[in-house]
């Protein structure tokens, strides 16, 4: 049993509970039920692919591929180059926004569903079940004495555990290597330095955080526990003890119905198969992460005494405390603002993905002098370039200048070799007939292009600068 006491006001008057500080293990019991299948799900949805696009070839190289050393993510035909730092930007606000949106909605169903600890945590657990056997078990083996059968338990069912880590290492990594140069650096020993920190690094975190931490990191741990109440309000679905249907708690057979009983008969079976080891009775406490396991712990004891399922569900604080139903938790201003950045990013990056080029100029126009006044009575404008080739291969360019008439640089008929991500940096030198100049500012455009693709093009729009007129 946990091991640290405090005292809490419940809806039943002051009662003692317990909170797990780390002294003990919690052997949560394993449940099935309809949150338990939506979490199998969630996991499939999610994880299964993120196991299985490594291995999928894209041309001579993975599908999916960060490549640090030069500075680029592949994804499929898409590359993506630090250049195109917004885009990334736009999808870590998506990332951000979708989460909030969530907690605004249903509390922590991220922590519950969707968040890779909590799955590896319920991995681990079910490895452990089958090795071990069930929660009484475990407790049983835990406190007996060391012996051939236990630490051939507890030997298997860390090995099987490192198992699970080794697996998931590799396969992180594999985004940043390639899976089969992985596998065959692995088979001769012949990983990179930074392949092999970063598998010791996944394992060892991976290890201590889901094999041996577990509940705790939730707990203590991770920030998101504590911040989680910033975005969540009295509207917001969480899974919830209906103390108006529950209380007062007592023993009750099937289809019999206590006078001044509720409906919860005191089994504990929310709590024994909570894997954070709350009681929801007594409310909502940092430890849930709205799982729903207990939900359905409790909807299993509802059908066997045929009571109405429900008496845990998500539901808002206002549903509980005033007996009533919210008919659309979706529309209220803090999940709408959510919603609308959420959009606003989705927006955003595919707008950068379908105007993003494989070419990249940049143009700075030198601010003292702005313009120089030639001998022969034509207008000078000194620019400063920066061209980057973002294709797979080294190719040659040209740059072209257009906007005015006579407007010539010292770029003209000039060819720039680049190779794949090359950066070149220059000064160009346009001029231009002063007659031609019929305001102090006209619009100029300059366009890189490449040579042997002329479709294959960016540009850009600056201003030639001469005298006030």
């Amino acid at each position: 049993m946990p091991n640290d006491k405090a005292t809490e006001k419940s809806h039943s008057g002051d009662i003692v509970y317990e909170v797990n500080t780390g002294g003990t293990t919690v052997h949560a019991r394993r449940m099935k039920g309809r949150w338990r299948n939506i979490k199998w799900l969630m996991m499939g949805l999610i994880y299964l692919p993120l196991f299985i696009l490594p291995y999928i070839p894209w041309g001579d190289r993975p599908a999916i591929l960060w490549d640090i050393p030069n500075r680029k993510f592949y994804f499929f035909d898409l590359t993506v180059w630090p250049q195109d730092f917004f885009i990334l930007a736009l999808i870590l606000l998506f990332c951000f926004m979708l989460l909030f949106a969530m907690t605004a909605v249903a509390g922590r169903i991220f922590c519950g569903f969707v968040c890779p600890q909590t799955i590896w945590v319920d991995i681990m657990t079910w490895i452990e079940t089958k090795v071990e056997g069930s929660p009484k078990k475990r407790i049983q083996l835990d406190n007996s004495p060391w012996n051939a059968d236990k630490i051939i338990r507890r030997g298997g069912k860390h090995v099987l555990f490192l198992g699970v880590c080794i697996f998931t290492a590799i396969h992180v990594v594999a985004y940043f290597s390639g899976i089969w140069d992985l596998y065959a650096g692995l088979a001769t020993f012949n990983l990179k330095a930074a392949e092999w920190i970063s598998l010791l690094v996944i394992i060892v975190t991976c290890y201590v955080d889901t094999a041996l931490i577990r509940e705790q990191f939730c707990m203590w741990v991770c920030p998101y526990a504590r911040i989680q109440g910033v975005f969540t309000d009295q509207d917001t679905q969480v899974i919830s003890y209906d103390h108006h249907r529950g209380e007062l708690r007592g023993r009750m057979k099937r289809g019999q119905v206590a006078e001044g009983y509720g409906d919860c008969i005191a089994c504990n079976l929310c709590v024994v198969t909570c894997p954070t080891g709350v009681d929801i009775r007594l409310g909502q406490q940092i430890g849930c992460i709205n799982c729903g396991i207990c939900a359905d712990a409790c909807d299993s004891v509802m059908e066997k005494i045929s009571r109405p399922k429900g008496l845990i569900r998500f539901a808002s604080f206002h549903e509980i405390e005033e007996n009533t139903k919210v008919h659309n938790p979706f529309l209220r201003p803090r999940p709408l603002f959510y919603a609308a950045v959420t959009l606003f990013a989705i927006i955003g990056i595919v707008y950068g993905l379908a105007t993003k080029t494989v070419l990249d100029i940049n143009v700075r126009h030198e601010r003292s002098p702005q313009f120089t006044m030639m001998s022969d009575g034509s207008i000078q404008n000194m620019y400063h370039l920066d061209i980057l080739n973002k294709t797979d291969k080294p190719a040659d360019f040209i740059i072209t200048i257009t906007g005015l008439d006579g407007l010539s640089s010292n770029v003209d008929d000039k060819i720039f070799h680049l190779k794949t991500a090359q950066v070149k940096r220059f000064i160009m030198l346009a001029r231009a007939p002063r007659k031609v100049l019929t305001q102090t500012s006209q619009p100029i455009t300059i366009t890189l292009q490449s040579k042997e693709n002329p479709e294959i093009k960016d540009v850009y729009k600056s201003m030639f600068i001469g005298p006030k007129q």
